[in-house]
């Protein structure tokens, strides 16, 4: 990130843009819609062949972003633990006594900071993280990464910077002030983990399958305080790699896990990290 591009990304009041770029991905104009989708799909490449439907019969660039894969496109592993997503595994670690995390290098955050939450944070000591970078030619569906029960979901209101390299390596605390959505699983020997979903510039909406009501940058969830706590009314189970949610543009995955898993696959994450990922494919 340049430093022109920097200050002028500070000044920019993202989340407003950002909800404004997204109205006009949704929008269905017969003509420009299309022009805007047909382009979209060139520029980045998107591989059409594994959609659920032809590039035609997508309205628009916002319907595109979201496109669902045919069935049997992103074999499930056997392994307990797969990629939630398609992205490039870019940084893991075990936690350490301050549970620092790596954002890029000699950039560093803490899981506290992350999660803005004390307890919950004491919760994952021991555990290990992954951060998963999905670029826009990516499938942006966003699936379990284990057979499990939800435990409840957290929000925690920010803004919007871009979560390019550019940025990750210049902007303090990226994933700390951006804001994201948090998904807590249980697995049923009672270890946990979570997928954190942060959100990016442009639209930078995080939706997931359990309740619309908590759809990020939509107007829906409260800008005020620092965190908001969900909880479902009723059991809540995936299959691993069954849908979980997605993202309207960007972003980035943080999976978190409890030492407990941790200690049962030591290897976990390391094997691929720095390379591409999809759903489905084995992490430990």
């Amino acid at each position: 990130m340049n430093s022109a591009f920097y200050v002028f990304m500070n000044l920019l009041p993202k989340n407003a843009a950002s909800r404004a770029f997204g109205i006009v991905t949704r929008l269905r104009l017969p003509i420009v819609s299309k022009l805007a989708r047909n382009a979209f799909a060139a520029y980045y490449k998107l591989n059409m062949e594994e959609s659920e439907f032809p590039l035609s019969h997508y309205r628009n660039i916002g319907e595109l972003f979201i496109r669902r894969l045919k069935p049997g496109a992103r074999p499930i592993a056997e392994a307990e633990i797969v990629s939630p997503v398609d992205g490039v595994l870019s940084q893991t670690a075990v936690f350490d006594s301050n549970q620092e995390m790596i954002q890029a290098k000699g950039k560093t955050y803490t899981l506290r900071e992350l999660l803005r939450d004390d307890e919950m944070a004491k919760h994952f000591e021991g555990g290990a993280f992954a951060t998963i970078y999905l670029a826009p030619f990516n499938y942006h569906r966003i699936h379990s990464p284990v057979k499990g029960d939800l435990v409840d979901a957290s929000y925690c209101p920010g803004t919007l910077w871009p979560v390019n390299v550019g940025s990750v390596e210049r902007v303090e605390g990226l994933f700390c002030i951006n804001e994201r959505l948090t998904s807590r699983i249980r697995l049923e020997d009672g270890s946990e983990l979570l997928v954190v979903k942060v959100g990016a510039t442009n639209v930078g909406r995080i939706g997931v399958v359990y309740s619309d009501d908590l759809l990020t940058n939509a107007g829906k969830l409260p800008r005020s305080g620092k965190r908001m706590d969900w909880c479902p009314s009723g059991k809540v189970s995936f299959d691993k790699g069954g849908e979980l949610g997605r993202f309207e543009m960007g972003s980035t995955v943080i999976l978190v896990v409890d030492k407990k898993i941790r200690e049962r696959h030591p290897d976990l994450f390391k094997n691929q990290l720095g390379k591409a990922v999809k759903v489905g494919e084995a992490l430990c």
